[in-house]
């Protein structure tokens, strides 16, 4: 029996707290890309800016795959308007921001502290009218009451 007892004694147990939500982990991920770039960027490469970009918007449509040609829609959306920013970390940072909100968004979770550009406001109130047809109804409820909230429909 005592055999049992030390080997009982060298186990661990882990106690976790909180569940990592779907945005953690998209948080997680992005930051991880933001920090492989910056990595890259310290060491005089110069391919670390188009590569952050490619690894965020794939990042992006993976977790946007359900939400029909939203994503897609606006991960291009993105690039023509913000691409260019990220060869800073501000914008990296930016970057993963602006992604991670629009996934809040999407997902029903949108912090109240968090916002657009009017622009931008423009851009997802009209992608997710135009695919409202091949949307969940409740998340196209969801999101259209959030855009009226902030003030911004048309």
């Amino acid at each position: 029996m005592a055999s049992v007892r030390s080997f009982m004694g060298k186990v661990k147990v882990f106690c976790y707290n909180q569940i990592m939500t779907d945005l953690d982990k998209f948080f997680s991920d992005a930051d991880r890309i933001a920090s492989r770039a910056s990595k890259d960027e310290a060491a005089g490469g110069h391919a670390f800016e188009r590569e952050f970009r490619e690894a965020i918007t794939r990042l992006f449509l993976s977790w946007t795959r359900d939400y029909a040609g939203v994503g897609d829609s606006l991960a291009e959306y993105w690039g023509e308007r913000y691409a260019g920013a990220t060869a800073t970390a501000a914008g990296r940072a930016g970057a993963i921001e602006w992604f991670g909100n629009v996934l809040a968004l999407l997902s029903g979770c949108f912090p109240k502290e968090a916002d657009f550009p009017d622009d931008d406001w423009a851009e997802i109130r009209d992608t997710v009218s135009a695919e409202a047809d091949t949307l969940d109804l409740d998340i196209v409820t969801g999101i259209l009451s959030v855009v009226v909230e902030r003030g911004k429909a048309y």
